[in-house]
């Protein structure tokens, strides 16, 4: 069985303070729904404009509502090293299942410096660790060989988002390192990962669609139809600046106002358009 997790959003009030009260909603439906974890403040938390205090207080709620009821990860890689560390020494205190560690964006360091980066991380803490390749965001990609030396020396180096198509190297790490848990971080490339051999999906899209993707993963036939659904909704997730599109869809759901932090600001009129009608064509929690 595939685990689908979900990258979760942070609702905002009109006030721009976090809005628990909305989340808790989300939360509710998404358990029901049969997500089986969650990414808490990674790219789709809009965690760059979120402040220390508001990740740990919003980490500790999600922990608090969850109860063991799911997986939770926890956002606090950065492009310090040592900065790094201290976060997660903090993280590892709470009840979550490990920590999410992106490449160093901006930086752009080589493969030795990514080497020694995830090296000194692993060797400082005792969490299980979510490496994350988004070589789009950040402008450095994880190869197969960096990535197979930590395994090699680390074993609390247990799972891998993988936001960027190159499936050989998921292959070729799947082969070598079984039992290592690979995630496809595109919801635009899902299936393809599964074929490949990924564990499960870090989604997006998965706010809006949880109980089509179960569905889909679970049943043992193909169903065309829904593969082309959840494909279409896949692009209008990134039809614009994550996660602008998916905060949007929630909110024609009633479930959050459809505020973003500056700099991201709400989708257009055109991408509000294209959603309703997906929403319309396949009666997808929208009232016709």
């Amino acid at each position: 069985m595939k685990k689908l997790m979900v990258a979760l959003v942070t609702p905002f009030t009109r006030d721009n303070k976090v809005d628990y009260k909305s989340m808790d909603r989300i939360l509710h439906r998404l358990l029901k729904e049969g997500c089986d974890g969650f990414i808490v403040c990674g790219t789709t938390a809009e965690t760059p404009t979120l402040s220390h205090n508001e990740k740990l207080s919003i980490l500790r709620h999600v922990i608090k509502r969850v109860k063991h009821r799911a997986e939770i990860w926890y956002g606090c890689g950065s492009n310090d090293t040592a900065a790094t560390i201290l976060a997660c020494r903090e993280a590892q205190k709470e009840a979550i299942d490990g920590v999410l560690l992106v490449t160093p964006y901006y930086s752009k360091p080589n493969a030795a410096g990514l080497y020694a980066h995830f090296d000194a991380l692993a060797s400082a803490v005792d969490t299980n660790i979510m490496l994350y390749n988004v070589p789009a965001r950040t402008g450095v990609e994880l190869t197969y060989e960096t990535i197979h030396a930590l395994l090699e020396k680390h074993k609390n180096i247990t799972a891998l988002k993988q936001a960027c198509s190159n499936l050989d190297m998921v292959r070729r790490l799947k082969q070598q390192h079984p039992d290592f848990l690979i995630y496809s971080g595109e919801d635009g490339f899902f299936d393809e990962g599964f074929d490949a051999g990924m564990d499960g999906l870090v989604s997006v899209m998965g706010h809006v669609c949880m109980k089509e993707l179960r569905t889909f993963c679970d049943d043992e036939r193909v169903d065309n139809r829904l593969r082309r659904r959840l494909y279409e909704l896949a692009a209008l997730t990134f039809t614009e600046a994550s996660p602008a599109p998916v905060k949007y869809m929630l909110h024609l759901q009633d479930e959050c106002e459809n505020i973003l932090r500056l700099p991201l600001v709400a989708v257009s009129e055109a991408a509000e358009n294209r959603i309703q009608e997906y929403f319309k064509k396949y009666r997808h929690r929208l009232e016709d």
